[in-house]
């Protein structure tokens, strides 16, 4: 028998606050864990050598999916609309 749960995922990018409050953790706390490269962020765009002052975003698919990998039991990823 197979079974079958649904993951949500709020929205596919998020920035520092918005995880902050779906995390329950304070906001210091995510940048920090940004800045050390723990959480996957979007890449920024970047202007031809000039610093971009883009807000880093979280990428929810991308953690949500190491989460996932990182299962030990038997797992099956399927993503609707992917080709």
């Amino acid at each position: 028998m197979t079974i079958q749960i649904a993951i949500a995922i709020p929205a596919p990018f998020v920035t520092a606050q918005q995880f902050a409050d779906l995390a329950k953790m304070p906001v210091a706390t995510v940048k920090n864990k940004i800045r050390r490269g723990e959480f996957p962020i979007r890449k920024k765009k970047s202007n031809a050598g000039t610093a971009s002052r883009e807000t880093p975003l979280i990428n929810m698919v991308a953690l949500t999916l190491e989460g996932a990998a990182s299962y030990k039991g038997n797992l099956v990823v399927n993503i609707e609309g992917a080709e």
